[in-house]
């Protein structure tokens, strides 16, 4: 897998977080259910990936990437943004849903950096 520094060093990026609370008037209640909403929901978005694939269902995978692409973005999670990017990239350049099955280990990447990512974000929830 790639080395990335935002998988290395700090998973989430503090000043997206708070560049949105700004925009939002510094609304605190409004960004932790948003961070709460994402940890709920980053679980069940990788496991949809690990589905699509077990099922070869590569529009199911796309969406499924996409999914955790932009909410990853959205929070700050660089590394989950990276990593999801990076997926992305890779169904794109599959002939076909046969193939998906070859980009497990880039799921299981993904896997390492839930508990850090649901970790880090939930200290910055105040």
């Amino acid at each position: 897998m790639s080395e990335y520094d935002e998988c290395t060093d700090a998973l989430v990026d503090r000043t997206v977080l708070t560049e949105l609370q700004a925009e939002l008037g510094g609304d605190h209640a409004i960004i932790n259910t948003f961070v709460r909403n994402y940890v709920e929901l980053l679980p069940w978005r990788v496991g949809r990936l690990h589905r699509a694939l077990e099922k070869l269902d590569i529009d199911d995978a796309m969406d499924a990437v996409l999914s955790l692409k932009t909410s990853s973005h959205m929070v700050g999670a660089i590394c989950m943004n990276r990593l999801a990017t990076e997926l992305e990239i890779s169904i794109r350049l599959l002939p076909n849903a046969d193939h998906l099955d070859e980009l497990a280990a880039q799921v299981h990447e993904i896997d390492r950096f839930v508990s850090g990512t649901i970790q880090e974000l939930e200290t910055k929830v105040e």
